[in-house]
């Protein structure tokens, strides 16, 4: 149990003894607190009492305080602070069987048991296979696969899903592309409509394809082909970003299962479409939408939001709650998509759509055009090839899916502090250095003992506190910032927002910076070095658990 829950039942326990068990109380919420004058943890009990109980909550904050056992193990000491608030600093006991706790979970600090809660299915990035993906696609593929870390973290079973967009109109223009350049290759006469795919995109899939099978006869078998080598380009590239898919879900094969039929078929039944002007409409504005949608277009294609219903539907029979990302020019269609499950009897809350803002480069202080092909849009490979996987990620991540981001492409090529995923990893290595450093040294410690007796004995750890104040202070930081982590994981699973873990890493990176600077790990004074050798190995845990989730590396040297 943590020290907050612990503190919590105190503060439970003398609640119940001031105002009795049998009455309706809140439970007491802890939060850290912004800055050390206000203790370590605070609660605003007193004043959620306030109201029902007609009282001054700085005088039930003072009854609660008395209530309460302060002995220096878990509490060390109260004050109240207008208009009620408890601020409470933690006793160092507490902290010492904390840290003990963290190094016997080890890998599995901050993480609930795996399936301990319900299943989601998350699908994301789901480009069309018709050419390179470029950057909006890999920030939507850095949030999605944290997310799926980050949920499996918080106890999820979670699964994961590219749903590919391998069915009409993009996939005949890319047969028509792919026909055309195949017979300028062969000197043949073609003609080169402007709405076809850049052809500096699809002739490497074509003169591919032709090193095989030099000759074709039908357009629609090439296109088919270049598909499918496309696909796997974009498969092994996500691959390198550290992003892998429990499942690619084609489109084609809703319309080959006939899921998409029974989808239109159903919302015939419900009187939920009309026909006007020769095509079919469905009632959008029924379902809370601005207008109605055009269903099946006058030449009987269907439109995207076809397929999108049939394709949630799939979604819901395997997997009673969904998250579907999109990038930020899908806004609005979402309204369509769930008023059309909701009408078919499916729970719309269950479904939660997540739109990513657009991405921007920066270079030499200005927006920077990276591709090079003038004028168009910049590729995932491109901006890996300049930065590496691991700034890539991190930079993508970093900020909260609802803000526009401008990709430092400078700072993430830099290795010093000022770039954040540097300063982390740096952090992670120092903590794998000083290990090393122990060897080293004259000092009868033996690491892999030290390592058990952190499992056991929490004694080890009350030397840190055996310091002066200001290395108590820096000491005190790290171990508290430590202890956040698991709260992080779960409020960044709750609000879906990996960044949270992102710049929490990067708080401790500073925290541990400083306890370095102030607090000298290896010394002549062997318990002295064993507890700060175990508070070292509980942060080295912490921030590659933090990096897990971001699917970032945690090395041991730089």
């Amino acid at each position: 149990m943590s020290y907050k829950l612990k503190i919590q039942e105190q503060i439970k326990k003398a609640v119940s003894e001031l105002f009795g068990e049998d009455n309706e109380l809140p439970n007491a919420s802890i939060e850290r607190t912004k800055t050390r004058e206000h203790g370590d943890v605070a609660t605003n009990i007193a004043m959620v009492l306030s109201k029902p109980q007609k009282r001054n909550p700085i005088d039930i904050a003072e009854d609660i305080k008395k209530n309460i056992k302060i002995d220096g193990g878990l509490i060390s000491h109260i004050e109240i602070a207008k208009p009620g608030f408890i601020n409470i600093v933690v006793g160092d006991y507490a902290l010492a069987e904390s840290l003990i706790e963290i190094c016997k979970q080890s890998s599995g600090f901050g993480f609930s048991p795996p399936n301990s809660k319900e299943k989601v299915l998350i699908e994301y990035v789901s480009a069309n296979p018709t050419g390179d993906m470029h950057i909006g696609h890999g920030r939507q593929a850095v949030l999605g696969s944290s997310l799926v870390n980050l949920l499996k973290a918080n106890g999820h079973e979670v699964s994961s899903e590219f749903y590919i967009n391998d069915y009409g109109e993009q996939i005949q223009k890319l047969s028509e592309t792919s026909w055309a350049i195949y017979k300028k290759l062969n000197n043949e006469h073609y003609e080169w409509k402007e709405d076809f795919y850049p052809e500096d995109i699809i002739l490497p899939f074509v003169k591919k394809i032709l090193e095989k099978t030099p000759l074709f006869t039908a357009k629609e078998k090439l296109g088919e082909i270049v598909k499918d080598l496309i696909l796997e380009s974009q498969k092994e590239l996500l691959e390198k970003c550290n992003v892998k898919f429990d499942k690619w879900f084609s489109e084609t094969g809703l319309h080959k299962d006939k899921k998409v039929d029974e989808t239109i078929n159903k919302l015939k039944e419900n009187n939920l479409l009309y026909e006007d002007e020769g095509a079919l409409w469905l009632k959008a504005k029924d379902m809370g939408d601005v207008r109605d949608r055009v269903f099946i277009r006058s030449d009987k294609r269907p439109t995207y939001l076809v397929a999108d219903i049939a394709y949630h539907i799939d979604k819901f029979n395997r997997s009673g709650n969904l998250i579907t990302i999109w990038g930020a020019d899908h806004h609005g269609q979402e309204v369509s998509l769930k008023g059309g499950l909701k009408a078919l009897g499916y729970d719309d809350k269950k479904l939660e759509i997540i739109f990513v803002q657009l991405v921007s480069l920066k270079k030499d202080g200005q927006e920077y055009k990276m591709s090079k092909r003038a004028g168009t849009f910049v590729t995932i490979k491109e901006l890996l090839d300049e930065v590496g996987v691991d700034a890539f990620r991190y930079f993508m991540i970093e900020s909260h899916t609802d803000n526009r981001m401008i990709f430092d492409i400078d700072l993430a090529k830099k290795q010093d502090k000022d770039n954040p995923v540097y300063y982390i990893q740096y952090a992670h290595a120092r903590c794998c250095s000083i290990f090393r450093q122990i060897s080293q040294t004259d000092l009868k410690i033996n690491t892999e003992e030290l390592l058990n007796q952190l499992n056991q004995d929490p004694t080890i750890f009350m030397n840190l506190f055996k310091a002066n104040n200001q290395e108590y202070s820096a000491t005190k930081s790290l171990i508290l910032k430590i202890l956040d982590f698991p709260d992080e994981v779960v409020q960044a699973g709750k609000n879906r927002a990996p960044n949270r873990i992102a710049n929490y890493l990067k708080e401790l990176a500073t925290d541990l910076h400083g306890f370095y600077t102030s607090c000298r790990v290896i010394s002549k004074n062997n318990d002295l070095t064993k507890a700060r050798l175990g508070l070292i190995y509980a942060t080295k845990i912490t921030i590659s658990n933090g990096l897990k989730i971001l699917g970032i590396t945690a090395p041991e040297s730089m």
